[in-house]
């Protein structure tokens, strides 16, 4: 059973000011991820839906919740061969889309995201 803990959301700023300084990017429409690595004792993800792409709070909190779910759902593969390293990941995901999108279509492009970044991961390391 997959779950999301509050343990695996990164809350500190410093973390924050770290990942945007010394990350690395990856772009997919509709997703920027950001991703360095960090101490902590868990991968941990900030996810991001700009206020200047979608107005309305309801709708942006809306593709936050997909998102986290669709994370949440997929995350699985890329802990697995991080915790095989024993290293941990700090993300910061960014919304870049449209407000209207689909779970589907949010669903494949984040795996792919997910997919690519553990790749780059495995293969630099």
């Amino acid at each position: 059973m997959a779950k999301f803990p509050k343990s695996e959301r990164i809350k500190s700023k410093i973390v924050i000011d770290n990942v945007f300084k010394e990350g690395q990017l990856i772009k997919k429409y509709p997703f920027r991820l950001k991703y360095c690595e960090t101490e902590k004792e868990t991968t941990q993800i900030l996810i991001s839906v700009p206020k200047r792409l979608i107005k309305s709070a309801v709708k942006r909190n809306r593709v936050r919740r997909q998102i986290k779910e669709i994370y949440r759902l997929n995350k699985a593969d890329l802990i697995n061969s991080l915790k095989m390293k024993k290293k941990n990941l700090a993300l910061f995901l960014i919304y870049t889309g449209k407000e209207n999108e689909d779970f589907h279509f949010l669903e494949d492009k984040l795996k792919l995201v997910l997919k690519e970044m553990k790749n780059k991961y495995e293969t630099n390391n």
